[in-house]
């Protein structure tokens, strides 16, 4: 839901922009038509916070190291529009599951990739 939004607010944007040098001209003295640079041009506003910015707060709660994944009781995954809930997850590189016990607790990004959820990055939370 939020990518949907978010790329229709940069089709809006983008549409505003190209349109705005067609409806605003600044005539100068030879007489010629010389559209004015728009605002958002000058100065485009900087990209929404990346998705590999979002951490999750979890606790795993289970290990399965040859299959490469963590059960993880976790808090909303904003990222996701997920409520908490405690489910189980591939690691994008499985060697990790290796590194973490039950009973750890960890931040992490997980990632929808076509329709599986996979961790791309975790850390031991602080």
């Amino acid at each position: 839901m939020k990518n949907t939004l978010t790329t229709t607010l940069a089709a809006l944007t983008l549409a505003g922009t190209m349109l705005s040098p067609a409806l605003a001209q600044n005539h100068a003295d030879h007489g010629d038509a010389v559209p004015a640079v728009p605002a958002a041009t000058a100065a485009a506003p900087a990209p929404a916070a990346s998705a590999d910015a979002v951490m999750t707060a979890g606790e795993i709660t289970r290990v399965d190291k040859r299959g490469g994944k963590l059960t993880i009781r976790h808090e909303e995954i904003k990222n996701l529009d997920m409520p908490p809930m405690t489910m189980v997850f591939g690691l994008k590189e499985a060697a990790l599951a290796e590194q973490f016990m039950p009973g750890d607790k960890v931040r992490f990004h997980v990632q929808d990739e076509g329709g599986s959820l996979r961790i791309t990055r975790i850390e031991l939370a602080k």
